[in-house]
């Protein structure tokens, strides 16, 4: 609901909240710069006599160069403190945020933490930006812009500050021009290679299955995978869940695999240690040296698009699934991609030209 001015005071406004409780605010200028000041709320008591009261306690002072009352000296919480309410409150409705939490407060802590939230400013922002892109992807360095720019957002509704500082702060652009997948013989060597750990195969089987990212594949349950053939996945970079689809034949392994490692139904698959979180630092070890041996070490001049990583096993299932002309938008869904774009970028690998499908569509126009 939009602020109320009162008819009796002047600087005085109310706002009637979802609850049916009012909150009162007043408004007066300091520096030639208009501050807005809550109250209280009429639940404890505050009334629009009251806002006046303070609202001329405040101006006298100002006015004669005083100390203002405590009122006015409202607290602005450090961008930790905000971070953490603001991820508090997420985590109530948002279960798997842990990583992204623990992800995002330790680039905050070593840069702007401690800094009072209305005190920082975008050129900050972009000095953050800039360092953090010298040791991060293009895309790490977005999303950390992003949830600070959630954050801000968050602290405005929140009425704890009144302006976003990441506002202008531009996404640092991302080159997915070149996108490193296996060809059918690499899948193949490195299916040979990985045969006697049972472990790290179905975790690549699986990859390249469902195109799950490595934390999707980490938080796979044996309770995900469905009688009907599909599995439940969760997406944790969309915060959301979607269904693959598995293949007969691998299901049949993957319940034989389950019984021989002797997992319950709410188990993690593909948990090796008590502590949870370890898990993807467990299979990037174990994962990325093979890749290096089979793939990596063999081009002279790699780039970083070039290398194959765990990541590679998801470009790999949306190409495969491209160069047998799957429909985009059903990339689009099985890869749980938020915006058509992303998806895009696999459309060049399709092989067909269209010729076939024009030609059954206009069969069928003819025997009309």
């Amino acid at each position: 609901m939009a602020r109320i001015k009162s008819k009796k005071y002047l600087g005085i406004y109310f706002e009637t909240l979802q609850n049916g409780d009012k909150a009162y605010y007043i408004t007066y200028k300091e520096n030639n710069k208009k501050i807005w000041l809550k109250i209280g709320l009429h639940s404890e008591g505050i009334r629009e006599s009251f806002c006046n009261q303070k609202r001329n306690e405040i101006t006298t002072k100002i006015r004669l160069g005083e100390d203002l009352p405590e009122v006015a000296k409202r607290k602005v919480l450090t961008l930790n403190e905000v971070a953490k309410k603001f991820f508090d409150e997420k985590e109530l409705h948002n279960k798997q945020n842990k990583k992204t939490r623990a992800r995002v407060e330790k680039h905050i802590q070593e840069t702007l933490g401690n800094i009072p939230l209305n005190k920082i400013t975008k050129e900050q922002i972009s000095k953050v930006q800039r360092d953090k892109s010298e040791d991060l992807a293009p895309a790490s360095v977005n999303f950390i812009i992003g949830q600070l720019n959630a954050i801000f957002n968050w602290a405005i509704e929140n009425e704890i500050i009144d302006k976003n500082p990441c506002k202008f702060v531009k996404n640092i652009k991302v080159d997915n021009t070149r996108l490193r997948y296996l060809e059918l013989d690499e899948i193949k060597i490195l299916k040979e290679r990985l045969k006697d750990d049972k472990l790290l195969y179905y975790f690549v089987i699986l990859g390249l299955s469902t195109g799950g990212r490595l934390q999707t594949l980490c938080n796979i349950k044996v309770n995900d995978f469905k009688d009907n053939g599909t599995i439940r996945l969760y997406d944790f970079k969309n915060e959301s869940e979607y269904y693959g689809f598995i293949e007969d034949s691998l299901f049949n392994e993957i319940k034989v695999f389950i019984k021989d490692i002797e997992k319950k139904d709410n188990d993690f698959l593909f948990q090796t240690t008590q502590i949870e979180n370890y898990m993807n630092q467990y299979y990037y070890r174990q994962l990325q040296p093979i890749f290096d041996e089979l793939f990596n070490s063999k081009i002279k001049n790699l780039t970083k698009q070039d290398k194959v990583v765990i990541h590679t096993l998801r470009h790999t299932f949306a190409s495969h699934l491209a160069i047998n002309n799957t429909p985009i938008l059903t990339i689009k869904k099985l890869m749980n991609h938020s915006d058509i774009k992303t998806t895009m970028k696999y459309a060049k690998l399709s092989k067909s030209s269209g010729q076939e499908d024009v030609s059954r569509l206009t069969k069928t126009f003819i025997s009309l």
